[in-house]
């Protein structure tokens, strides 16, 4: 089952996001999405497989 989470963060704030989901997910990571609002601010969407899913 795959699963997605939002981080909200500011431009100079992307890099340590994704680095994080990729450390923290590793191969269950899926992908990734970043949208940007009207005010300068950006939500990541973070899809992961479950780790129950890979057992």
């Amino acid at each position: 089952m795959e699963l997605t989470i939002k981080r909200k963060g500011f431009l100079e704030n992307l890099p340590g996001i994704v680095k994080e989901a990729v450390e923290e997910y590793g191969i269950g990571l899926r992908k990734i999405v970043i949208e940007e609002d009207g005010k300068g601010c950006y939500t990541v969407f973070i899809t992961y497989e479950s780790p129950t899913s890979r057992l």
